[in-house]
């Protein structure tokens, strides 16, 4: 039954019924509880997504995935745990996370521009942020509430981010291998104009810099979150007329990769994962250093991100969970 069938049996307005179910003062005591106990008798439910609507409130947030094409899959299993502590928080405030994969960049535009006009969400968080995001500047412009998994120099940074401590991981990582007795520093990052992948870069050389290391631009190799990256990056160190003799990678996810490169043409030099994205690499018979991501504390820190977005006239704010370093990390079975 909808509410006009109920309105009409009980002789009424269509508007009296529906304020009566929304306790609205201008509708007698008496009037509303006639009108709620014909509702419960004759098993009408008022439209929740349509009354949202009227309100201006959906009460989801849309958390937008990297587009499915080339080789972002990879990062499926970390998008879907940070997904898990995010709607954790966010639950409590009877809000719903809904996850978006676009085709491709146009297609996430498109999908942006949906959530603005047809108010599919109340707020976005984005992901896989570059130096300079368009989208960023596109939410900005209208005034729709965001926050951000990653950096940009977009609005000069002034929005709601949560990141990865990307800087603190270059300096450990180049700090333990220089205390066993390495000069030849290498680091595979990511490209495409990824802010993550910037910063690590930029911590590669400055920690090498101020520890009087050598910085050869050659031992930089930008690539993908993903196994072939790896293989490459290690194919290119491997053929470079003085190879380096250490490596650090963004993601373990990479160093899988550099490893089956090193196993395949036996050329074995010490590796630093960064941080652990998946569990393959702890069933690698040399066990892998580098940071475990706290997906809890990380999805929670988007959720309180996203919710302070939706505040007017709110101070941003910016998290950097802490990272968990893993020496010589080992699988524990279940």
């Amino acid at each position: 039954m909808n509410i006009k069938a109920l309105a009409k049996k009980l002789n009424l307005s269509i508007a009296t019924v529906s304020r009566a179910l929304n306790n609205h003062p201008e509708v007698s005591a008496a009037t509303q509880k006639r009108v709620r106990e014909a509702a419960a008798l004759y098993g009408y439910l008022p439209n929740a997504a349509g009354r949202n609507l009227r309100k201006g409130k959906v009460n989801t947030v849309a958390l937008l995935l990297p587009s499915g094409d080339g080789d972002n899959f990879y990062t499926a299993s970390f998008f879907m745990r940070v997904a898990a502590g995010l709607q954790a928080h966010l639950r409590q405030q009877d809000i719903d996370t809904i996850l978006h994969l676009a085709l491709d960049d146009a297609d996430e535009q498109l999908w942006l521009q949906k959530i603005i006009e047809q108010r599919k969400a109340d707020a976005v968080i984005l992901t896989n942020t570059t130096l300079s995001d368009p989208r960023i500047d596109y939410l900005s412009r209208h005034d729709f509430p965001f926050a951000t998994l990653g950096r940009s120099h977009s609005l000069g940074g002034a929005f709601n981010w949560v990141d990865l401590d990307f800087a603190y991981i270059a300096k450990v990582a180049i700090e333990r291998g220089q205390m066993a007795g390495y000069e030849r520093f290498a680091l595979v990052t990511i490209g495409n104009q990824s802010t993550q992948g910037d910063i690590f870069a930029k911590a590669w050389r400055d920690e090498l810099r101020s520890r009087g290391l050598p910085v050869d631009d050659n031992y930089l190799y930008y690539g993908e979150i993903s196994e072939a990256s790896g293989f490459e990056a290690l194919q290119h160190f491997h053929l470079l007329p003085t190879p380096p003799d250490y490596v650090v990678f963004l993601s373990d996810l990479q160093l899988l990769g550099a490893n089956a490169y090193s196993q395949q043409y036996r050329w074995h030099i010490p590796f630093f994962a960064g941080v652990f994205s998946s569990d393959m690499s702890s069933f690698l018979p040399t066990k892998p250093t580098g940071f475990e991501i706290p997906y809890q504390q990380l999805g929670t820190a988007l959720a309180l991100a996203v919710l302070n977005a939706m505040k007017p006239e709110s101070d941003p704010l910016h998290a950097l969970p802490e990272l968990t370093f893993v020496e010589h990390r080992q699988h524990v079975m279940r």
